[in-house]
């Protein structure tokens, strides 16, 4: 594995970037009323939606980091576009043969389905099935989708809904539904698609945490209390390096992850859910940290480090809680050393 971004990944991230920055619609906005769609979300899903989709999918097989890099900026400048809930989908889909021009293009969004009320994790993984097989919940954009990706213990599928229940979301800015389906005639194989989609969670909880730590970041490098700057304070700054140690590696792992499932290397699995594990643990102690640099002001709705938390304790709980993926990554060791 190459430990650098090629030009093109780092032409991705600057695109992105410029995006994000030009970007009206906030993550604030959606506090006072319903979601809307940012300005970039059509140019993003028509732009960006081939990103990392295999050729057997009917993309041009470009490697899963690129996306995984375009979604990392959107979590570091909390866009609120569908682009990576329907990347997840696709990437879901991806054992499915070739998806239709429609869905790769963006005009046709999808939204993966995949969390079981009451279980915490994939379905058909490590876990019970939860209350009822054909329903879905922690959905995002359900009711701003065309169609959805459903993981079942049987396979995956392509489907439209039976219902959508909306329900209250902490992050107002990623709308969540539960969302029941009706069984399928048939599933295709899961493949890796579950493992890839859930590296696009992964990517976007490391982008919050790099967020969160660069407003915490410049909050202590202009707020002076005691006649310092308080970023000069080691409870201060430690807890900022703590949070970039922190973010730092889970990026790494979530990068190494991509590429070993890209190679279709037998520890792929594994990092999969120890990447997503990390990233959780990483972006909600990020915000976290952020709210604490901000003092009194950190907990109020006044400044920014609540969207932060808020989309971090969403994402972490989406495509599996972070608790589930770090009991899996024990017992899949559990398993080789049994094997061994």
């Amino acid at each position: 594995m190459e430990a650098t971004f090629t030009q093109e990944q780092r032409d991705i991230q600057e695109s992105l970037r410029s995006i994000a920055e030009a970007e009206t619609v906030t993550a604030r906005d959606a506090l006072a009323g319903e979601w809307r769609p940012p300005g970039c979300d059509a140019v993003l899903l028509a732009d960006f939606g081939l990103l990392g989709v295999p050729e057997s999918a009917g993309g041009m097989g470009s490697p899963l980091i690129d996306l995984l890099v375009a979604v990392e900026v959107l979590g570091e400048r909390l866009v609120p576009s569908r682009f990576p809930a329907h990347a997840a989908a696709v990437q879901l889909a991806a054992g499915l043969g070739p998806l239709p021009d429609d869905v790769l293009e963006g005009r046709t969004v999808l939204a993966p389905a995949v969390d079981i009320p009451g279980s915490p994790g994939w379905p058909g993984v490590g876990t019970g099935e939860g209350t009822d097989p054909l329903v879905r919940t922690l959905v995002p954009y359900a009711a701003q989708a065309d169609g959805f990706t459903v993981l079942g213990p049987d396979g995956v599928w392509i489907a439209v809904p039976a219902g959508i229940t909306a329900r209250e979301s902490f992050d107002p800015s990623t709308p969540l539904s539960d969302v029941t389906f009706t069984a399928p005639p048939d599933a295709g194989p899961a493949g890796p698609g579950a493992g890839r989609a859930t590296l696009v969670a992964a990517a976007g909880l490391c982008g919050v945490a790099a967020g969160a730590i660069e407003l915490a970041a410049e909050y202590a490098r202009t707020r002076a209390q005691f006649g310092r700057i308080i970023g000069s304070f080691q409870g201060v700054a430690f807890q900022l390096a703590d949070a970039v140690k922190y973010r730092k590696a889970a990026w790494d792992l979530t990068l190494y992850a991509a590429w070993a499932v890209d190679k279709g290397r037998p520890e792929g699995e594994h990092l999969v859910h120890a990447a997503k594990a990390a990233a959780g643990k990483a972006a909600v102690f990020a915000a976290e940290r952020c709210v604490q640099v901000h003092g009194g002001m950190g907990i109020t709705m006044e400044a920014d480090p609540h969207l932060y938390l808020r989309r971090a304790h969403v994402l972490d709980a989406w495509l599996g809680r972070g608790s589930w993926h770090r009991r899996r990554v024990g017992e899949l060791q559990v398993r080789h050393r049994r094997s061994a």
